[in-house]
Parts: structure tokens; C-alpha cells; sequence
């Protein structure tokens, strides 16, 4: 295996840089040679955005291990995000066999017969916040309309409850602050996660037919679930379980607004508008990557990944890798094979609510071109995550929603 010299990037995934100019980073990268290249971010990481390299890398864990070595269960792996979190997301950051086993205690509520027993609590959750903006002049989409949507599904199918307008607005701050920053809401976490260790301990007295009640009674290689297992997967549901929904949403309905034409034919095809929402989120990915480690010496496109080293599979890359996807960079609602993105990540990691989160953009999109078919989000107004981190989200999206069917 031949040595060859890193081709460099000047890349940062956290950066206020990167917000502003990951597009134009992504056509950087694939302007090379090939589409990998090593930053010096964050102790130095390999990027990678060739559409079928990263699929390879998602599928192979015996190469790039998602493993946190917090959890002592394999090799040493640094886990999933750049840099390493100070405590391990035990479904995410873990590899099989601990992962595989962790995933069947939750499959069973992303199956079509359990999403079939969430459309009418998401009706009513959509109704809820249409109602709420009915008459005002003005509105946030993002926390007046989506969120609540978005935070009641993922709360009451976990199990946690109503209280979901603080989780919901610190779970913000969460997906783009590094645990290193000063507002960082630590506490906050910590409080939650103390909720968790309660509420498993009750579930397993009197069980439910939620989440929360599976994971109190489940079982991992033939052990009972850890208290420190469950409130780690719990972690990961509420925290992560609807900030990418809400972005894919916002994403769409800023492409879609004054587009009455488009819009007419997607409420007229559902099939038409189930290819656009794949086509959305393989432009504009919530989740822009995730990190991997190198678990022994590999070669990808001519350059040498040494053990041990960091990889970021960056997907909205992949996305739009030219040698997958044609005119990568234009918004076609009818591609062909748009299934084929990797916004939902791939492998034994690829996300286990993507069939749910997918129902959730459907009924939002249909309802609010249906019954807020005159609305106007002030673009000028609009504010992003000032860091990405984990989710391309918003912090404000000021809207005027116009009359309310």
C-alpha cells in the first residue's frame, strides 16, 4: 500500500464558516481528484464525499468503528461526533454485536403497524398548532408551528409526557453547542436524564406501551438493560429525535413557499410528493454527517487511512456527488432513484425513526399547503444554528401566515 500525501481542506463542521459555506465546500471537495481530503480541525480528520465510499464506510464496522471507547465494549473507537463526546450514546456509538441488540428493543415502534397508531395523535398535534396561529399576523414557524408538532410526536411515542416546550427548546441548544461551551445547558441534561432513571424505574413496577417501558424491560445479549443504557438510548430519542424533522420541514416549505404550481401537483400525487421529500433531504440533509474511526490501515481513492485516525462521512456530500446523482446542486421533485441518499445515514446505524420521521413531513407539508396555502416566510428575518454540530437547524424562521382554512 503505497504512502501518499493528504491533500489538505480547510474544513470545519462546527464552524460559523461552515453554515455559510458548506455548499460551496462540498463542489471544493469533489473538484479533487477525489473526494477525500484531511482537515486540521479538531486534532485532524479525513472528510469524505463520495456517495458510494460512504455507503462502503456506513456498512463496514469492522473498518470504521462507531464505538465511544467510554463504553469499554470493543476497540477503542472515539465514538460518533468530532470531537469525541464525553459520554457515549450507547445505540449510535456502538457496534455489533451491543448495537444490533440495542436497535430490536426499539424496531418494534418504527413498523408500519405501530406508525399506523400515531397518524391520529399527529392530526391532532397538527391541528393544535394550526389553531394556535389562527389570526396572527405574524408567527415563528419554527416554534409556533413545527416544533410542537415535531417534540409531542417524538415525546409521547417515547413515552416522556407533555412537557415538552423546554426539552424542546433546549434540545435546540444541544444540536449545535459543544459540550465545551459555557452555555452549554448541562444542567438541563442532567435534569432530564434523572427524569429518565425515574421514569425507567416506574415502567418496570407498572409497564406501558411506550419506548420507555421497553427499554425498562429489555434485554441486550441475553442482560437486562442498564440503567445507564436506557437513559443513554432515551437521550438520544428526545434529543435527537425531532430537530432533524423540524429542519427537514423548514427546508422544504422555504423551497415550496410562492411555488403554487408545484405545490398543486404534489397535493395531487402523493407519490409525486413522497419523491420530493427524498429529493429534500438529499439536498439539504438535518444531519450532515457523522464521524467514524479508522480501525485499521485502508485505502480509499489513492489515499492512506492509518489506524486509529478520525473520518467524517459527510453526507450532504455524498449527497451531491456528482458521479451518483446528476445536476446534483438543482432541486428535481421527480429524480429518479432519489431513494438512494444517505440523509438517514446507511448500515447498522441508519436511522431507526426515518419511516416515522418521513410520515411526520408528509402530513405537515400536505397540511400546511392546504390550510395556510398564502404563506410568507420573511427570509431576511430567518436566523440559522450559528454551528451545525449535529443538525443544520434554525433558531428563528418568522413567517406571516396568512388566512387560516
Amino acid at each position: 500500500m503505497a504512502t501518499v500525501t493528504k491533500p489538505i481542506i480547510d474544513f470545519d463542521h462546527h464552524s460559523f464558516e461552515y453554515t455559510k459555506n458548506w455548499e460551496a465546500q462540498v463542489r471544493e471537495l469533489h473538484a479533487m481528484d477525489f473526494p477525500l481530503a484531511w482537515t486540521e480541525a479538531h486534532g485532524g480528520y479525513w472528510v469524505l464525499g463520495s456517495w458510494a465510499e460512504c455507503k462502503r464506510a456506513a456498512e463496514d464496522w469492522e473498518t470504521f468503528s462507531s464505538d465511544n471507547d467510554i463504553t469499554h465494549e470493543r476497540r477503542g473507537g472515539k465514538g460518533a461526533s468530532i470531537p469525541q463526546r464525553a459520554y457515549a450514546l450507547m445505540l449510535s456509538e456502538s457496534d455489533p454485536p451491543f448495537s444490533n441488540a440495542r436497535r430490536k428493543i426499539e424496531i418494534p415502534f418504527f413498523m408500519p403497524k405501530a406508525l399506523r397508531s400515531y397518524e391520529a395523535k399527529i392530526d391532532k398535534f397538527i391541528d393544535d398548532a394550526i389553531e394556535g396561529v389562527r389570526g396572527r399576523n405574524e408567527a415563528d414557524l419554527l416554534m409556533d408551528l413545527i416544533v410542537p408538532i415535531t417534540a409531542r410526536t417524538t415525546l409521547s411515542t417515547v413515552g416522556y409526557g407533555d412537557n415538552w416546550r423546554e426539552v424542546a427548546s433546549e434540545a435546540h441548544r444541544v444540536s449545535y453547542l459543544k459540550e465545551s461551551d459555557p452555555t452549554y445547558p448541562l444542567d438541563m441534561v442532567q435534569r432530564v436524564q434523572a427524569e429518565f432513571r425515574r421514569m425507567l424505574a416506574a415502567r418496570r413496577v407498572e409497564p406501558q406501551s411506550d419506548i420507555i417501558s421497553a427499554l425498562a424491560h429489555g434485554q441486550v445479549l441475553g442482560q437486562p438493560l442498564t440503567d445507564e443504557e436506557g437513559e443513554s438510548m432515551m437521550t438520544a430519542l428526545v434529543f435527537g429525535g425531532f430537530d432533524t424533522t423540524t429542519t427537514a420541514v423548514i427546508n422544504a416549505l422555504i423551497w415550496l413557499e410562492g411555488k403554487a404550481d408545484v405545490q398543486q401537483q404534489l397535493l395531487s400525487d402523493p407519490k409525486l410528493l413522497d419523491n420530493a421529500i427524498e429529493e429534500w433531504l438529499r439536498a439539504w440533509p438535518p444531519s450532515l454527517g457523522i464521524a467514524r474511526t479508522v480501525m485499521h490501515d485502508v485505502e480509499i481513492g489513492g489515499r492512506h487511512l492509518r489506524k486509529g485516525e478520525r473520518i467524517y462521512l459527510w453526507y450532504a456530500a455524498a449527497n451531491r456527488d456528482p458521479a451518483k446523482f446528476e445536476n446534483p446542486e438543482s432541486i428535481q421533485i421527480d429524480r429518479p432513484k432519489v431513494y438512494d441518499h444517505l440523509a438517514f445515514s446507511g448500515g447498522g446505524h441508519r436511522c431507526l425513526g426515518a419511516p416515522l420521521a418521513k410520515m411526520e413531513i408528509r402530513a405537515m407539508i400536505r397540511a400546511v399547503l392546504t390550510r395556510m396555502p398564502g404563506y410568507h416566510i420573511q427570509a431576511d428575518k430567518v436566523e440559522r444554528y450559528p454551528s451545525f454540530g449535529s443538525v443544520s437547524g434554525y433558531l428563528t424562521v418568522p413567517m406571516l401566515p396568512g388566512p387560516v382554512a
